[in-house]
């Protein structure tokens, strides 16, 4: 893309009131009293608990379904249109390797089927835990493995290190503190959005063949964690929370499941079907899904004993979460009389899960769920892509993932931002930036590769996304720039679908496992592109904005030739090179 084109008149403007309005503010102005934390209650609820645990922090904000979303279902809904197969001979043109791919089930793959197992289509591994907590990192490598497979028309999945990601991400080591990780020890738990941060910040994924499984958890030397990387996610959705609530007949099964978002806002029925689809369509198109239950108890098993079960449905609202598996597919018309009796669901319908604890355990290593159940449907995440090292050096604040929302309901579109220090002596060209959003958006990416010069007049336009990117985190190839100075600024202007403006941040938050998390007092907001706030001179009530940074990536490479993508590399430093953001 080319520089903004500005004629002199505007450009003057821009420079004049730059001037007079002091562009980047060290304190709060007016735009800092207008910004507040999109906090749910039950995140407040939970902050208020004594006996917090890694495991069970809910989500602090409300994800919602689209407005596209819906509209597609509805006029979907108004023709009958329940046919709109993916045709994956048209996605495999020029791929001769046909043979690897069961293109008989995959042609017929429809989001609108009532019936869809990805082992259909995939040689899915079935993996035990064993002893350790480590389901969590299980599921999300699983997600990232059938996505390679199925983003690369190969049936065969790849192999990731579970116990990588687990002790990677933990924090004491034998010989020392590991100065990479969160607030968290290995056994600990953890949670999926912390795993995806590491699938980001250039920690992982590496593969099982680097750091294989071991069915314990004991403490090991820093050294064991160096391992080549082999793999980092460049984009990831978040989708819609779905909350419930219950009526239940005397027995104990369900009459009736009342559905809302996390802010407590009633769904429609046919918002419920619009957010299920877009769930199937992930797991036709982009794999498996990670997502968490209660597993701990028995009540809701089909079976004498959970693990000699094959359906499970929770309906108490007063459970917490404590295990994470693995959605592979669906069943709409799996029978609730499948379900235990005083736990059946009101209606048909389950999701299909891989869960890790083995063949021999659960219905051969999987179980279904019922789209009733409490907490299926409360915390989704999928992976929708993924590279090899294609870079030299990750620039980044936000090494730990962003978990608030700062920003405000009256506009549509803003705009946040970071300047980043380098080393000017060293060759610098930015290939790739990277943004997590807090809601569907269209984002702009803007560069000052000379300085950290904010105004319109010092910024290139470099890169855009190709219409809305879904909540979540995303990787956007940008037109190649030099970096030239000894500080450089990336400016994201971001439209938001739903009409408000909210931007994610990543923050310190005391007794989790963000308690490690610190800011380098270089990331910025504005609401209208010409003054921008320091975000840690911002009051926001609720958060430790002088601990919080926003969450923008800028990938480069050192040379004018890209990194060979068949050969990983181990980054230098998913830091910044002159200051670590991690202490």
């Amino acid at each position: 893309m080319k520089e903004l084109n500005i004629n002199k008149k505007l450009t003057v403007a821009i420079i004049t009131l730059s001037f007079l309005l002091s562009i980047i503010c060290s304190g709060s102005s007016f735009a800092a009293d207008s910004i507040h934390a999109k906090l749910t209650d039950e995140y407040k609820e939970w902050l208020e608990t004594e006996n917090k645990s890694g495991i069970d922090m809910p989500l602090s904000f409300s994800v919602d379904i689209s407005d596209s979303t819906l509209t597609e279902y509805m006029d979907n809904k108004e023709s009958n249109d329940y046919n709109n197969h993916i045709d994956i001979k048209d996605m495999v043109s020029g791929i001769d390797e046909y043979d690897s791919l069961n293109l008989l089930d995959q042609v017929s793959a429809s989001k609108y089927d009532s019936y869809y197992n990805m082992n259909s289509a995939l040689n899915i591994r079935i993996e035990n835990q064993g002893n350790t907590s480590e389901c969590w990192a299980f599921s999300l490598c699983k997600a990232l493995e059938t996505n390679i497979a199925l983003t690369n028309y190969t049936t065969t999945l790849e192999n990731y290190s579970e116990r990588h990601m687990d002790y990677a991400t933990s924090k004491t080591f034998k010989d020392g503190i590991n100065p990479n990780g969160f607030a968290r020890e290995v056994g600990s738990g953890g949670l999926p959005i912390s795993g995806l941060a590491y699938l980001t910040n250039g920690q992982g994924a590496v593969l099982e063949s680097a750091m294989p499984f071991q069915n314990n958890e004991n403490k090991i030397a820093l050294s064991e964690i160096d391992k080549p990387v082999a793999k980092v996610v460049t984009d990831y959705t978040i989708f819609p929370n779905i909350k419930k609530s219950y009526e239940r007949e005397a027995n104990g099964n369900t009459r009736k499941v009342i559905y809302k978002n996390a802010d407590g806002q009633t769904y429609t029925q046919d918002q419920v079907a619009a957010m299920r689809l877009q769930v199937k369509d992930h797991l036709i198109r982009y794999g498996a899904i990670t997502t968490m239950t209660c597993a701990n108890r028995a009540a809701f098993y089909n079976g004498s004993t959970p693990r000699t079960s094959s359906a499970y449905n929770c309906n108490d609202s007063t459970v917490t979460r404590d295990h994470a598996i693995t959605i592979i597919g669906w069943d709409d018309n799996y029978s609730r009389d499948n379900f235990k009796e005083g736990a059946k669901p009101s209606t048909n319908g389950a999701y299909i899960c891989l869960n890790s604890y083995g063949e021999s355990n659960f219905d051969g290593g999987y179980l279904y769920v019922s789209y009733e159940d409490y907490l299926i449907e409360d915390e989704m995440y999928g992976i929708e892509g993924s590279s090899k090292v294609d870079y030299d050096k990750i620039y980044q604040y936000d090494y730990y993932g962003g978990i608030f929302q700062l920003g405000t309901d009256e506009q549509a579109q803003g705009y946040f931002a970071a300047i980043f220090n380098r080393d000017s002596s060293k060759k610098d060209i930015l290939t790739d930036v990277g943004v997590q959003l807090a809601t569907d958006a269209k984002v702009e990416i803007y560069v000052n590769p000379n300085n950290g010069n904010m105004n319109m007049s010092s910024l290139v336009k470099v890169g855009s996304s190709d219409g809305y990117l879904s909540t979540g985190y995303h990787r956007i190839p940008v037109n190649n720039v030099e970096l030239k100075g000894s500080e450089f600024a990336i400016v994201v202007k971001q439209i938001s679908e739903n009409g408000t403006f909210y931007f994610q941040i990543e923050t310190k938050v005391d007794g989790t496992a963000y308690s490690v998390v610190t800011s380098e007092n270089n990331s910025y907001y504005s609401l209208d592109g010409v003054t921008f706030n320091n975000l840690k001179n911002t009051k926001v009530s609720g958060i430790d904005t002088p601990n919080s940074d926003v969450c923008i990536k800028a990938f480069t490479i050192s040379s004018s030739e890209p990194t060979s993508p068949d050969e990983p590399t181990v980054p230098d430093e998913p830091t910044v090179p002159d200051e670590p953001t991690v202490p």
